[in-house]
């Protein structure tokens, strides 16, 4: 069942409710409208966290895959080597990398959770920021 047809058969029957309990129609469905607005507002939010995941998974997957790269490489090199001295300068600089690529990848990562949020926030913001001004609305109306 997707999310839409979720959606609406919870609003169905919360509009089936509304009107057991004989509440005037025009409330029911401004009611009904309003969480209507909300459960969107979250399968967005929802939606933007999955994407947000995935973009981080695929790129801790892209790190991974090149981090066993390098670490096979320096164990060839280091098994053909024959200098001692030439195996530990590869070592001190496979470290040295490993280092500044932790760095970039974690700087990286973190941007990719930050932006995430960022977006999920600003989804959450502008659905309450729209309540706000149903509810200014409905009191302008109201007077």
């Amino acid at each position: 069942m997707s999310d839409k047809s979720q959606s609406e058969s919870f609003l169905n029957m919360f509009q089936q409710f509304g009107e057991s309990l004989k509440l005037p129609n025009t409330q029911i469905k401004d009611v009904v409208e309003h969480h209507k607005k909300n459960i969107e507002a979250m399968q967005q939010i929802a939606r933007n966290t999955s994407s947000g995941t995935q973009t981080l998974m695929a790129k801790q997957r892209e790190n991974l895959e090149e981090t066993l790269a390098e670490i096979s490489k320096l164990v060839q090199d280091a098994a053909s080597s024959k200098d001692p001295s030439q195996a530990i300068s590869d070592q001190v600089e496979f470290a040295k990398r490993s280092f500044e690529a932790t760095i970039k990848n974690a700087t990286e990562m973190g941007g990719i959770m930050r932006d995430t949020s960022t977006e999920s926030l600003n989804i959450l913001r502008k659905r309450v920021e729209e309540s706000i001004e149903d509810i200014r609305d409905n009191m302008d109306d109201k007077k």
